[in-house]
């Protein structure tokens, strides 16, 4: 009986060890105009994800692509978001099969998440 309730106690440690922070990804540089960019579905597979990072000379842009597969063809959706801070790191996570949130962030621990919904042609942004 103490085996059994030792395994027990060892495989719900391991579950409640395991988090579901996602998938960390580098942020590519992009140094053309960031609004040329555009998804290129035929390099890519279901739920993979780019980030870039672009500066002109007002702002910080971010552009955000997700690859899906809707109605049987790969689908890449597209967001652009404008930030005040420099971040050097992302993670996301796919939230169903038409949203993600990814979260930027650097080593001052400054921080910004978003969520992206693409579905039917159309992509939505939503930041905290």
């Amino acid at each position: 009986m103490k085996t059994i309730s030792f395994f027990i106690l060892i495989i719900l440690l391991c579950a409640c060890g395991k988090s579901n922070h996602g998938k960390t990804i580098s942020l590519i540089q992009y140094d053309n105009a960031i609004n040329k960019l555009s998804p290129t579905a035929d390099l890519h597979k279901d739920k993979d994800v780019e980030l870039f990072i672009s500066q002109d000379e007002n702002r910080i842009i971010y552009s955000c692509i997700m690859y899906r597969i809707e109605n049987g063809e790969l689908k890449g959706y597209q967001i652009y978001a404008t930030e005040l801070n420099t971040y050097d790191k992302a993670n996301y996570q796919w939230v169903n099969d038409s949203t993600m949130t990814f979260t930027l962030s650097n080593e001052y621990r400054n921080s910004k998440t978003f969520k992206v919904t693409g579905y039917a042609g159309t992509t939505a942004l939503a930041w905290e």
